[in-house]
Formats: C-alpha cells, sequence, structure tokens
C-alpha cells in the first residue's frame, strides 16, 4: 500500500513536471514571439499591414511633445520627464495601445543634429512593447520652425508644396526635403518606428499647370527620398482627407495612387466631418459610397475609406478628436467614439489613433494620463476586438 502511495505520488510528480515545462516552454514561446515583432519591421501586404506575416492592426494615441527636450518643447506645461513619459507609454499599453504618434520636426532635433529627444521616445516605447509613426514636418504650422500658427499654405501663392518645402523653413537648419533625408536615413534601421508620416495635415488649394493638387508631386518626390535613404520603413503623407483641401475625394485618389505611398491617413474630426456620426458619407447600414458619390473635393471621410479600399491600400486614422472638458463630456466622448472606431476597422482601417494623451488638458481633447476617462475601457475593448484578431 506505502509502495503504490509513494508511485502514485511519483507519477502525480511527473505530470507535474511535465505540465510546468509545456507552460514555461508556452511562456517562452510568446516571450520570444513578442521579442521577435519588435525586432520586426512593419510591412505592408496588399490593404494589410504585417509583421513577420500576420497582420497588423492597432489602436494608440497621439502624443505630440513627446521628443521634447532641453533643446525644444512646444510648450511647456506638455513637456514629459523621464518618469511621466514612462507613466504615458504604460498608459498607452494598459488601454490596449501599440502605436504612439508623435512630431519629430526639426525643432525637436536641432535640425538633424541631436537625437536624443526622439531616442528617449523611441527608447520609451521600445521598453514598453510599442511602436511609434514619426511625422516630420506640420501643415497647421504649430511647434515647427516658421511663425507660431502660421500655416504653410498662409506663404505666399501657397507655394511651400510647389517649391518651398527645397529652402529652409524660417529659423531651420535644413530644407524639408534634406531634413527627411537625414532623418529616415539616421532611423533606417529601427524597428520601433512604424513608417514615416511625412507631414501633419499636409493640404492646399493650390493645384499645377494640369489641375492636380500639388500634393501629388509633392509626395512623389518627397517619399521617394524617403524610400531612398531608407528602404526598410513604410511611408505615407500625412493627410486629414475628410474633406480638407488638397487630398480629399478625386485629389485622395491621385495622391495616394503614388507607389512611393504605402499607406493612407485620414484625421477624423468634426471641422470637416462630425462628433456625432460614426462614418460621415456612409449609407445608413454603414456600407461604404460608390465612385460616384465621391467626387467633391470636399468628400467626407467614408470616400478616403472607399478609395483606399479600392487602391488596395492600407488606411489609418492618425488623429479623432472630441473636446472633453468635465467628467459627463468625457463619458459622452466615449460613447461617441465607441462606434467611430467600430466603424472604421469595420470599413478596412488598419489603425485609430486618438487624439491626444497628456499630463493636462491643454487643448480641452486630451485623456489623462492616469485619469479614469472611460475611452480607456472603450480603447481597451477594440484592442481585443480588431488589433487581436
Amino acid at each position: 500500500m506505502a509502495e503504490r502511495r509513494r508511485a502514485t505520488r511519483r507519477t502525480a510528480l511527473v505530470l507535474a513536471t511535465a505540465v510546468a515545462l509545456v507552460v514555461a516552454a508556452a511562456l517562452t514561446a510568446v516571450a520570444l514571439t513578442r521579442t521577435t515583432d519588435a525586432d520586426r519591421f512593419v510591412t505592408r501586404s496588399g490593404s494589410t499591414l504585417q509583421v513577420d506575416g500576420r497582420e497588423f492592426r492597432f489602436v494608440g494615441f497621439n502624443l505630440y511633445d513627446a521628443a521634447a527636450s532641453d533643446i525644444y518643447s512646444c510648450e511647456p506645461r506638455t513637456r514629459l520627464d523621464d518618469a511621466a513619459l514612462d507613466a504615458a507609454m504604460t498608459q498607452v499599453a494598459d488601454a490596449g495601445g501599440t502605436v504612439v504618434r508623435f512630431w519629430a520636426y526639426q525643432t525637436y532635433t536641432a535640425g538633424g543634429t541631436d537625437w536624443s529627444g526622439v531616442d528617449r521616445v523611441i527608447d520609451a516605447a521600445r521598453d514598453h512593447g510599442l511602436r511609434v509613426l514619426p511625422a516630420l514636418e506640420d501643415g497647421p504650422g504649430n511647434c515647427s520652425t516658421g511663425p507660431p500658427g502660421e500655416r504653410l499654405t498662409d506663404l505666399p501663392g501657397e507655394s511651400w508644396y510647389a517649391e518651398g518645402y527645397r529652402q529652409p523653413l524660417g529659423r531651420a537648419a535644413l530644407s524639408y526635403r534634406d531634413y527627411v533625408a537625414r532623418i529616415t536615413h539616421h532611423y533606417r534601421d529601427e524597428p520601433t518606428i512604424l513608417g514615416w508620416s511625412l507631414m501633419n495635415e499636409a493640404e492646399t488649394t493650390a493645384r499645377d499647370a494640369d489641375g492636380r493638387s500639388v500634393l501629388v508631386d509633392f509626395a512623389r518626390d518627397v517619399s521617394a527620398v524617403a524610400h531612398e535613404a531608407d528602404p526598410h520603413h513604410l511611408v505615407t503623407l500625412g493627410t486629414q482627407s475628410n474633406g480638407a483641401p488638397g487630398a480629399s475625394g478625386p485629389d485622395f485618389t491621385a495622391v495616394y495612387s503614388l507607389p512611393g505611398l504605402d499607406f493612407a491617413e485620414v484625421h477624423d474630426w468634426a471641422v470637416w466631418g462630425s462628433d456625432t456620426e460614426a462614418m460621415p458619407g456612409a449609407e445608413p447600414d454603414g456600407s461604404l459610397p460608390g465612385p460616384d458619390q465621391c467626387q467633391d473635393l470636399h468628400a467626407d471621410i467614408a470616400c478616403s475609406f472607399a478609395a483606399a479600399r479600392a487602391l488596395g491600400k492600407p488606411l489609418v486614422v492618425g488623429e479623432a478628436g472630441i473636446t472633453a472638458r468635465s467628467q459627463d463630456a468625457r463619458r459622452t466622448r466615449a460613447e461617441l467614439l465607441a462606434p467611430k472606431i467600430e466603424a472604421a476597422f469595420r470599413a478596412g482601417a488598419s489603425g485609430y489613433l486618438l487624439w491626444q494623451l497628456n499630463g493636462t488638458n491643454t487643448d480641452g481633447y486630451a485623456f489623462i494620463v492616469g485619469s479614469d476617462d472611460p475611452t480607456f475601457t472603450v480603447l481597451r475593448d477594440a484592442a481585443r476586438r480588431w488589433a487581436e484578431g
């Protein structure tokens, strides 16, 4: 009897050890997968983004002043020390996010001579298992080298996208074109970078001699510069579309049909759309409009989704913002954003990034790090539904 009990204990011990080894192996495999994924570049396959042969869908936040340092900060209240940056990245991950979009303009790198601010963002993102989407210049003229708040389209004849980008802007050390070459070459081997957003909100009413948006030739030239300097990363122009001039409706198709642009970007703002509609311009059943409904140069956001589908390219919502300055307003915002995120992914979005995560509500749109904002739960649910399969 005692021998039988000893045999039973030995059998149980063997089984427990085997189970432990299987669990350890599984956990190791998961860890290895994550490590491998972090070391793999994001690529494109048709209309999807991919990592290591698997579709990559994501949610996340804009943390626009993340690269602020002793060199430059767009606004002192938004500058994050190391602890605050770590807390922000933790908040992104806790909300199910895997991507952070931020400004990497010349102001943040001393004209491409000091990369410490951008390095700090990349290191913090990598430590939290996140990726980053840097934007390289600002269409609205904020946080850049020109006069504060002076839009690029304010230059005489809206000439910046036609020729001004080949010359230094304001106090810039380099022309925008040369800066793109420098920063993309410098980070060409960094897989934490999802891709390059050449602009934040490129838009203009200027047209070339053939009647096309000047953004077409601009994007063709600068995307070629980026790809030549950096053969590893994807490139997008970086547009609101969604009714904004220069890259909406037929212009959207003309711009994003360029082979040098690997994915499209739109922004979901009420100024060109609606806070209360899940997908402005979509049919009542949520389906996307047909080409004949998207010929207006200020077409709704649904037309950008339809055009991206027709082009067979991924589309990312780079910004989605709704104001909220009280707890009641934050609850309402969460209720409005949930169907927007759902509609975007159902229409084929590869990613959805909220505007903006911060330590303080500088513009009325912020999601405050460490708060109980209900949108964090909305985003976490979206990550489970869409980003995780």
